[in-house]
């Protein structure tokens, strides 16, 4: 990470260029794994997914920007901006959706898919 700051540090834009560059900072908060949890959908049937990530953000009302990541057997990689966001929706959990169980738990780096208990 520290190494992808000193090359942005470098970077040099023309000023007209300059207008859309996007804020480093936002890069390190969602590359941080600290703040990411992890989401099961508790379905028989797979729900729509994109209408789920809608409904779930309009909710939550983040301070920071949150992206959904889809993974095998219904597993999703929920990425929070920030730490705390993560820690104020977990601790409102569960949630639900279309009547079936949303759980969460905190990303744990490292950790293999299948080892998740929800």
């Amino acid at each position: 990470m520290e190494e992808i700051n000193e090359l942005l540090g470098r970077l040099h834009f023309p000023e007209e260029e300059s207008v859309q560059v996007v804020s480093t900072t936002e890069v390190d908060r969602m590359q941080s794994c600290e703040s990411w949890a992890v989401g099961k959908i508790m379905a028989k049937e797979s729900p729509n997914k994109e209408v789920m990530y809608r409904v779930f953000k309009s909710l939550w009302f983040t301070k920071e920007e949150v992206e959904f990541v889809t993974l095998k057997e219904g597993v999703i990689i929920v990425k929070f901006g920030c730490l705390e966001d993560r820690s104020r929706i977990l601790n409102l959990s569960p949630w639900l959706f279309d009547r079936c169980l949303f759980a969460m738990l905190p990303f744990e780096k490292g950790k293999k898919m299948d080892s998740y208990e929800f």
